[in-house]
């Protein structure tokens, strides 16, 4: 006779805010410290035992996290958004007052694991806010004049109690959201159900290591409406790559995208992969994932361009796999040529695509998220 094996419930999971295990946010200087002696976290708190020091970090990474949501609702006056609505499982998404009804709008995709609100968990605990989080991202973008909207790509199901968490991170049971079943359907759903259609007219999206995967799939199946209202992607150390793009797509990264890469003597890597201009950042700090916060200046001025400028001019004539490979070829030497002659909102910069390459032709299918 089969026995079922017996399965352990799991432990009523609690939770604690950052102050309840004796650590806060300094205003000040955006570290994470010590209530009790004001010290910055150090991962080093018990030099006698590692694994307490690892217990110690994967208790705060959570409420840390969560403390950077609360900022941004309460400092930023970011409004929370539920996804896909309020009325079952959902995860927020976090928009600053106006950025869906104004006419240019930044969108902020971290990458695997994290919060919405964080790039990296290491760096937000031993650097703070302002290195480890979007949170600087959001106000240089504002004290520009942009929108900024926040996405939660790694809030994939809803515990017992309500709250929304990771498959990376939870123990127990959940329940999933729909629509944000994985991080790249979650950047699918909020562009079908909330950019797409909106009263934006210029998007750019600034997608760090996995979510830069997630944008190259809006671009891939739905060419069309993705190049009429996004005016570019800063990638950061993104893992996305060129594999199965139409040609229009191709086409487009290397005037709509610049891609921002840690380096360590100064030479870019991944410009054949990446299909777009390639940004080295010159990073000392041994800590790959404080790459957002090292290019942050340079991400904003590039977004802060190319969402004045509106969407490439002329994308939509790249077609979306339509197009034979002559008549591409022949479009990006048109497109170059006109870009000499200082022809408005065309970068000079074409030297990622080869003109005597031969592109495969495909056509690019929306399959939507609807």
């Amino acid at each position: 006779m089969f026995i079922r094996p017996h399965k352990p419930t799991p432990e009523p999971h609690t939770r604690h805010s950052l102050r309840d295990l004796g650590y806060q946010i300094d205003p000040d200087d955006g570290q994470v410290r010590s209530i009790n002696t004001n010290e910055p976290f150090a991962f080093a708190e018990d030099p006698a035992s590692k694994k307490a020091n690892i217990e110690l970090y994967n208790t705060l990474i959570h409420p840390a996290s969560r403390a950077v949501q609360d900022i941004m609702i309460d400092t930023l006056h970011m409004e929370p958004i539920a996804v896909p609505d309020a009325g079952q499982p959902h995860c927020f998404i976090y928009a600053t007052p106006g950025a869906l009804s104004g006419d240019k709008l930044v969108v902020l995709v971290v990458g695997n694991g994290t919060f919405g609100s964080v790039w990296a968990w290491n760096v937000l605990l031993k650097q703070g806010i302002h290195h480890g989080s979007v949170i600087d991202y959001v106000q240089d973008c504002e004290q520009r004049g942009l929108g900024v909207l926040v996405l939660n790509p790694n809030m994939n199901i809803v515990a017992p109690d309500g709250v929304a968490e990771s498959y990376n991170s939870y123990v127990g049971r959940g329940t999933e959201i729909k629509g944000s079943e994985t991080a790249d359907e979650h950047v699918g759903y909020v562009w079908s159900h909330i950019l797409r259609d909106s009263p934006v007219r210029s998007i750019a999206f600034v997608a760090y290591n996995t979510s830069g995967s997630a944008v190259i799939d809006l671009l891939k199946y739905d060419y069309a409406r993705f190049v009429e209202k996004t005016a570019c992607v800063a990638f950061i150390d993104s893992t996305h790559s060129l594999f199965d793009l139409g040609s229009g797509s191709i086409a487009w990264l290397e005037l709509g995208a610049q891609h921002w890469e840690t380096s360590v003597n100064g030479n870019p890597t991944s410009v054949d992969r990446v299909g777009c201009p390639v940004v080295a950042v010159d990073n000392t700090t041994e800590t790959r994932e404080m790459t957002p916060s090292l290019c942050r200046n340079g991400v904003v001025e590039y977004v802060t361009e190319c969402v004045e400028r509106g969407p490439v001019p002329g994308a939509i004539e790249f077609g979306d796999g339509q197009n034979n490979a002559a008549n591409l070829v022949q479009l990006l030497d048109d497109l170059s040529e006109s870009d000499s002659e200082g022809a408005d909102g065309i970068p000079d910069r074409l030297s990622n695509v080869t003109m005597n390459q031969t592109f495969e032709v495909k056509e690019d299918g929306y399959i939507g998220w609807d």
